[in-house]
């Protein structure tokens, strides 16, 4: 299947970064892994859904909102009576008008969230306990058709500050992650 220009392009100019983040994510199979998983995007998503709640959607992008998970994340954690994660560095996107990228990874994860709340699902995790965010996400796919749609059809579109910004919000999200991974090892 042949994806719309935009999306192929910025597809390419992320997969590496993609790749590694993915990598992190991997395959929970316990609840450990999850609880570790869980903490990673909450490390990610909560700054930077809070930096996003105040910035301003392209014009092309009026009667859309993106697909926020804000307060799912947060009842998961209570959920599993994790903490919300300690953020070492607030998201700060690079400069230039590319917030598309921005947009791209975080609706873009609606596509995984299908495939990571049947492993959760598999651990006893629901959309009503634990697992809320990924619940949310799987079943807003249409966002993610609205967000494309809008993504190929925006006038003033930058392709390299929309990779900068896409690639940097897979950065974040690789080190909140890292973060999420080392907290959990013992010191020695």
């Amino acid at each position: 299947m042949d994806l719309p220009p935009r999306r192929t392009a910025l597809k390419k100019a992320t997969a590496s970064a993609h790749a590694a983040l993915d990598a992190l994510v991997g395959s929970f199979t316990t609840v450990a892994d999850y609880r570790r998983y869980l903490s990673g995007i909450a490390a990610f998503r909560l700054p930077v859904e809070a930096w996003l709640s105040g910035a301003p959607l392209p014009p092309g992008f009026a009667g859309w909102q993106p697909g926020l998970v804000r307060d799912e994340l947060k009842a998961d954690l209570a959920d599993l009576e994790a903490p919300e994660p300690t953020v070492a560095r607030p998201f700060m996107p690079p400069d230039g008008d590319g917030i598309v990228g921005l947009l791209y990874v975080l609706e873009g994860s609606s596509l995984g969230a299908r495939l990571l709340a049947k492993r959760a699902e598999a651990l006893g995790f629901s959309g009503d306990f634990g697992a809320k965010h990924l619940f949310s996400q799987a079943r807003n796919f249409s966002n993610w058709r609205a967000f494309s749609e809008r993504m190929e059809n925006v006038g003033g579109y930058d392709d390299r500050a929309a990779a900068r910004w896409a690639n940097t919000a897979f950065d974040y999200a690789r080190n909140a992650f890292e973060s999420a991974l080392n907290a959990d090892r013992p010191v020695r």
